[in-house]
């Protein structure tokens, strides 16, 4: 999978100056670059990051092109808009540890069987070479039964990566789409008592 391409600009003015002028705050650091404080278009980054988790990114800063992974996104806990970036560079042969997401497959199939898949963990932290590290991991849950756990355990991966979490950590459980929907209307009656007085 290719990686996304964000342009970065150096910056000399404060953090909330560069929001205001539509941009969003960062750092770039690493083992081959002094540490600098940069921006990236909000508008821009926004669209990279849409509909995907995004972990490795090529950082371009004036002529030149470094290979980054997305440290650490900041964001204000009200409206969710994003303060700050942290963006690590990284070689191929660097030892590094990276969150990725999980892409659950199957889900359709699961769907004609009026079962669905309730997601606790949708992403792990693993460890290995930056240039074996993936962009996420997939797994197949189109035969999955009722009360089926998915845990850690059932990740496959290629053995030079490890997967920094607990064996034993569930993942999701298949559940069944009735009983979600029992779940939602007798909430929404719940609610609905309680605006009426019925409650008391």
């Amino acid at each position: 999978m290719s990686e996304a391409v964000i342009s970065a600009q150096l910056r000399n003015e404060k953090a909330n100056k560069a929001r205001r002028q539509g941009f969003i705050p960062g750092v770039i650091y690493g083992k081959d670059v002094r540490s600098a404080s940069i921006k990236v278009d909000q508008k821009e980054f926004r669209k990279v990051l849409q509909g995907r988790k995004v972990s490795r990114v090529i950082l371009k800063l004036g002529d030149e092109a470094k290979n980054c992974i997305i440290k650490e996104v900041q964001r204000d806990p009200i409206n969710g808009q994003i303060l700050h970036v942290d963006f690590q560079t990284i070689h191929s042969d660097d030892i590094i540890r990276l969150k990725v997401p999980i892409a659950f497959h199957g889900k359709e199939k699961l769907a004609a069987h009026q079962l669905l898949l309730q997601e606790f963990i949708t992403e792990v932290e693993i460890s290995g070479k930056a240039a074996d590290l993936p962009e996420f991991i997939s797994i197949d849950i189109g035969d999955s039964r009722l009360g089926d756990k998915i845990t850690v355990a059932d990740l496959k991966i290629s053995d030079n990566i490890r997967i920094l979490e607990d064996s034993n950590e569930i993942l999701a459980v298949v559940s069944t789409a009735k009983f979600e929907a029992r779940e939602e209307s007798e909430a929404g009656s719940e609610e609905e008592g309680e605006a009426t007085g019925d409650g008391e």
